[in-house]
């Protein structure tokens, strides 16, 4: 437990530094953590894979992984026309064309194919929206700060609503330990969160109710955040594993700390896109 609180204490302390550095500094430095959450977690899921996808997926994928940001870096930032989402999109279609490729060639077969591309997918695809989020402006920083804040918020009231009322499992093959009552809990955790945290920074919204808005986007994203979660506890489940890497010690790894964050940006970026 120690250990554990240590080690989350410290992730705690590079997330408020980054995001201090991003308010006092530039921006594009939050670009350096979400690099690092990409490398890492690419690595993570293809050596979680390794026994189940094609041959030279893990040098492929960190390939794949260490292009991913500077391309989209570049066409965003220097590029006329801030097209870094369409080329990170077209970078993931080269891989897994040339992957395609390669199961035909090394005749392998369906299932192995489909846990190739994932590696390709899961998690760059999901931390692109981070990238976008980085670069929207104003609705930015509420964005980030939501992202990273809604799912432990949410985690942590699960856990202790779930503890204190326990109940129906909610998926017990995949997460034996979660409840629908901590679901709810978690929920309703996340949605006093999204309307305390909007209504203290306040950014300008164009919304009937700002005060109804956050309440649905709590909602949305505690609900994405044990998709995350569920989705994680399935693959580590399929690779017969404990934690996604060791990088994090008491916590797992990289994905194991962002397994709901990562769907989390995306159901927020789309949400405050359009307001």
């Amino acid at each position: 437990m120690k250990t554990r609180i240590i080690s989350g204490a410290f992730y705690v302390a590079i997330l408020t530094a980054f995001f201090l550095l991003r308010q006092l500094v530039n921006s594009w430095i939050f670009h350096l953590l979400t690099y690092f959450f990409i490398v890492v977690g690419t690595f993570e899921i293809a050596r979680a894979t390794k026994k189940v996808t094609i041959k030279g997926t893990r040098i492929l994928s960190l390939i794949f992984s260490l292009l991913f940001v500077p391309v989209y870096f570049i066409f965003q930032h220097y590029v006329s026309g801030s097209h870094g989402f369409i080329f990170s999109i077209y970078l993931v279609a080269l891989f897994i064309v040339i992957n395609l490729f390669l199961a035909i060639y090394t005749n392998t077969d369906l299932k192995a194919t489909m846990w190739t591309m994932l590696c390709y997918i899961y998690p760059a695809v999901l931390l692109l929206f981070m990238l976008s989020a980085n670069d929207m402006g104003d609705n930015s920083f509420i964005v980030l700060l939501l992202a990273f804040v809604i799912s432990p918020v949410s985690d942590t009231f699960a856990y202790f609503v779930g503890s204190k009322i326990g109940g129906k499992k909610l998926c017990p093959k995949l997460s034996p330990k979660k409840t629908w009552s901590g679901a709810i809990g978690g929920t309703i955790g996340g949605m006093v969160f999204a309307l305390i945290a909007g209504l203290i920074v306040r950014p300008d919204l164009n919304v009937f109710s700002p005060a109804v808005f956050y309440l649905l986007v709590g909602l949305l994203t505690s609900v994405v955040n044990i998709f995350g979660d569920l989705t994680e506890s399935y693959i580590k489940r399929k690779m017969r594993i404990k934690d996604m890497g060791k990088i994090m010690p008491g916590h797992g790894g990289v994905l194991d700390r962002i397994d709901g964050t990562m769907f989390v940006i995306v159901v927020l970026y789309i949400m405050f896109l359009f307001v």
